[in-house]
């Protein structure tokens, strides 16, 4: 059994693929937090028992199932590794062959046996922005925290620069009502050379010279982090602060605003929400792409399967989405393109000669990898009806003939 914490690699999914019979494929969503660890053994033993139950009615020999049985109580035994999980678990086995891919991305439960392993959930990990920063923000303190694709959200070790909180940002007292020695225009009225600052209009004035410090700060410390802006953070923090905030980050980096009470959350808390919320940003991502390519030039887009895998194999193929949750059973020749359907046009396990048949979007989408192009998995369900139809589409790099 080989346990995998980072995301999945090529060669990952090169060892994956092909025929693996009977191959059992489980994928459970789980928890960082120990109290519902509970909860995602029982799913995987429930799975497992399934699984191997169709292995066993499939007339399976003998020692083939108990070889199942014993892997199946070995990943249950095995403390380390649920001590340390995630958001989801994928796990792969076959006669002399167990892989587990420890994920942070929520993948949906679903259980699977058949001559190959399906891989479309386990595409999504590598697919879909996995990373994200997070600030937390509030008149007592703010935090800059990190979650990355292989590691839950931690708070990071910034100098805040004189800007630890409101009273340091604006230079007060501590619990001071109306501040004293307000510099750098804050836009306070002055008399007799002392600037005052009252009730709520003082107290915006205030906030906002605050948001504008931290700001600069975390504007800075993200900018010797990530220069390109590829990674979105997400701001944690209650109004009018939150709005403040906003305010100054509206041009570069995905700002997403989450209004709530900062100074309750944890690291387990962040990253939970910070996953949930990568989630919608990539379904949205996904959906605006899609659209502008449909009202783009039509000669870039193809929906059949057959002409896409020709196209990936000429490398021709700019970006494939496809449909996790839809299977389209067949075989398909890398160097060529070319594909045969199993039967029943594609929804059966093997083709019409018996050799074993596998889904062949993932096999499609490893194909376009290797040859340089990028893959986007998608849910049909999360998408609108206007910008999606059939198992896959795809991006060609060059406008058809």
């Amino acid at each position: 059994m080989t346990v995998h914490y980072e995301l999945p690699t090529t060669a990952d999914f090169a060892a994956l693929a092909g025929v693996h019979d009977p191959a059992i494929t489980i994928y459970v969503s789980t928890s960082p937090v120990v109290s519902e660890r509970e909860r995602a053994e029982v799913g995987v033993k429930s799975a497992f028992d399934d699984a191997i139950e169709q292995v066993r009615a499939a007339d399976a020999a003998g020692p083939v199932v108990a070889e199942f049985r014993a892997e199946r109580d070995r990943i249950l035994a095995d403390q380390q590794l649920w001590g340390s999980l995630a958001r989801s678990m994928a796990i792969f086995v076959a006669p002399g062959f167990s892989e587990i891919f420890v994920l942070p991305n929520r993948l949906d439960d679903a259980v699977h046996v058949g001559s190959h392993f399906t891989l479309g959930q386990l595409l999504r990990a590598p697919s879909q922005d996995q990373e994200a920063y997070a600030l937390t923000l509030s008149a007592h303190e703010w935090g800059l925290w990190h979650a990355t694709p292989v590691e839950r959200a931690a708070k990071l070790d910034v100098d805040p620069a004189g800007t630890a909180n409101l009273d340091e940002a604006t230079n007060r007292e501590p619990g001071e009502e109306r501040p004293r020695g307000v510099h750098r225009g804050t836009g306070s009225t002055s008399q007799g050379g002392a600037s005052r600052l009252t009730g709520d209009e003082g107290r915006k004035t205030l906030l906002d010279l605050y948001a504008k410090r931290v700001s600069d700060v975390v504007r800075r410390e993200l900018q010797q982090r990530d220069a390109e802006e590829r990674v979105p953070l997400f701001v944690f923090a209650t109004e009018p602060l939150l709005s403040l905030f906003i305010e100054r980050h509206r041009n570069g980096r995905r700002v997403v605003a989450l209004a709530g009470a900062p100074d309750r959350l944890g690291g387990a808390e962040i990253d939970d929400a910070a996953r949930q919320q990568l989630a919608k940003l990539n379904i949205r991502e996904a959906e605006s792409a899609l659209r502008q390519l449909r009202e783009g030039t039509a000669g870039r887009v193809e929906r059949d399967l057959a002409a896409i895998a020709r196209e990936a194999a000429d490398g021709a193929v700019e970006c494939l989405w496809f449909d996790f949750t839809t299977s389209v059973n067949g075989t398909l020749d890398r160097e060529s393109g070319a594909v045969q359907f199993a039967k029943g046009n594609g929804a059966g396990e093997e083709l019409n000669d018996g050799t074993h048949a596998g889904d062949l979007l993932p096999q499609l989408a490893l194909l376009v990898m290797a040859k340089g192009g990028k893959v986007v998995t998608v849910r049909s369900d999360d998408l609108d009806g206007d910008v999606w139809s059939g198992p896959a589409m795809a991006e060609l790099r060059f406008a058809l003939a």
